[in-house]
């Protein structure tokens, strides 16, 4: 997903399967200056979005973690009112994202991983085929 948004400022983001993109151009008096946002996927933590009304423009901002002990980072830009619709789609693929996002803690990953290797474990005695385990794996961790 590719969306362009030309005013109040110039602000390119794109989406991908693995991670978010904001670039943007930024004013300082007459100076512009270009800065691109990479924020993988899975580091998105929380989305705050006002919708533009016809006298004032619409903000959206995105909070992510990139480590578990780093600090919450925000990126966040403005949009129009005609941009509006692109904005709110790409709101709902984000959160959806989030709430997978906040699904999973360290707890799952072991409690999943424990898991899998139990299935492996049946994968090898020859109760479960390959097909099967693989099914199985790609449930678990949601890939499907």
């Amino acid at each position: 997903m590719e969306i362009k948004v030309k005013q109040p400022s110039a602000v390119k983001v794109t989406l991908d399967e693995r991670q978010l993109v904001i670039e943007q151009t930024i004013k300082h008096g007459l100076r512009r200056t270009s800065m691109t946002t990479s924020v993988p996927r899975t580091a998105l933590v929380g989305m705050e979005m006002h919708l533009p009304t016809e006298e004032d423009d619409g903000h959206f901002q995105l909070s992510y973690q990139l480590d578990k002990k780093a600090p919450e980072q925000i990126v966040d830009f403005w949009f129009g009112y005609s941009d509006a619709p692109f904005i709110k789609e790409l709101q709902q693929t984000l959160e959806r994202q989030i709430d997978k996002n906040s699904e999973w803690g360290e707890a799952d990953f072991v409690a999943n991983g424990q898991l899998i290797m139990e299935y492996l474990d049946m994968k090898e005695k020859g109760l479960l085929t390959a097909a099967e385990f693989e099914a199985k794996k790609r449930e678990i961790l949601r890939l499907d």
